[in-house]
């Protein structure tokens, strides 16, 4: 067991047994179809080692020198797997997700590395860390997905506990803050990594856009169907 497992946390969290002596580098996955696309461009064999939530549905798939684990939904849920990960070894993580866009220069189907977040979720305030990825990691993810791969924009990503309340006042408020992109969980991810003093970064992939005529989903598009598999090449590319 490495000295770090279970090393932070007062009282101690029981954690499943197949979290233990994690490599050090992985994936954190938001949904089910990103799993999937992760594993398959692992650079060597997953396999499945432990369900984090009891029963539920978020999995550890290790290998020797990697690690994989998701779903996860949400700030709360998100954290909690990332503290179970880094109490098993985790200490380079990256977070593939999807976000919606907030502006104009974001499509569907884009690459977007956030740069930095903004918090309107409850999380973050627990971890009192900078709003930022790891700069080091972050600079090899963009690397990697500017690359074969495609152009990856970068900027700052607002993460909200409320989907269905990101109405125009709201968006237009985080727009005027800096913020392009919306989603749940990185500003989170990235006060939780930097209060634990880990690296983490993330790319996230343009679901759905907010336009002066409403609302539009992109999963149909042909750069979503590549840039989804860009993406899962690319995380793991941030490693080398």
């Amino acid at each position: 067991m490495p000295a770090t497992f279970n090393s932070l946390w007062d009282p101690p969290f029981p954690f499943p047994s197949g979290a233990r002596d994690l490599p050090p580098r992985g994936c954190l996955a938001a949904t089910p179809a990103l799993v999937a696309s992760l594993q398959r461009g692992a650079p060597e064999p997953l396999q499945s080692s432990a369900s984090i939530f009891m029963q539920g549905g978020t999995a550890i798939l290790r290998g020797r020198d990697y690690f994989l684990a998701g779903p996860i939904l949400g700030a709360p849920m998100s954290v909690m797997a990332l503290e179970i990960l880094m109490g098993g070894g985790a200490e380079n993580v990256v977070f593939a997700g999807f976000a919606g866009s907030i502006a104009p220069e974001l499509k569907p189907g884009d690459l977007f590395v956030p740069s930095r977040a903004l918090s309107s979720e409850g999380t973050s305030a627990h971890y009192p860390a900078p709003l930022v990825p790891e700069a080091a990691l972050h600079d090899r993810l963009a690397l990697a997905l500017g690359g074969d791969a495609g152009t990856a924009s970068e900027g700052c990503v607002w993460s909200t506990d409320a989907p269905m309340r990101e109405i125009p006042e709201v968006r237009a408020a985080f727009r005027d803050r800096g913020a392009v992109a919306v989603d749940m969980v990185t500003s989170a991810l990235f006060a939780a990594a930097g209060f634990r003093g880990k690296a983490l970064a993330a790319a996230l992939l343009v679901t759905d856009e907010f336009t002066q005529d409403g609302w539009r989903e992109g999963f149909g598009e042909p750069d979503f169907r590549r840039n989804l598999a860009a993406l899962s090449a690319g995380a793991w590319k941030a490693f080398v």
